[in-house]
């Protein structure tokens, strides 16, 4: 039997790429959920950074900057399971995309 803490869950998200334990998933999960999104757009009201929300990461020096959209959907990435009817198609996706 593998322990859950064994168990790795790999996120990619814009040009993130992060790696989770079950544990470690389950945090970051609650923490998503905890970020006062208005807080932090009026901490950089002034700021012309389009993307003002900062989670944070162990190394003091490096920080994931979010919009609120971007936000929302890690949350439905993170929440899969709950959220498998709303996931994004292809033509909402504000990217070049190239079908081979």
């Amino acid at each position: 039997m593998i322990c859950p803490e064994c168990r790795i869950y790999h996120l990619t998200f814009g040009n993130f790429y992060l790696e989770f334990t079950e544990n470690e998933l389950t945090h970051f999960s609650v923490f998503l959920e905890k970020i006062n999104v208005d807080y932090w757009e009026s901490q950089f009201c002034n700021c012309t950074m389009k993307r003002k929300l900062a989670i944070p990461s162990t190394q003091v020096n490096l920080s994931l900057l979010l919009n609120r959209t971007e936000l929302e959907e890690l949350k439905k990435l993170i929440y899969y399971k709950e959220n498998k009817n709303t996931l994004l198609k292809v033509v909402n996706i504000a990217y070049d995309f190239y079908k081979n």
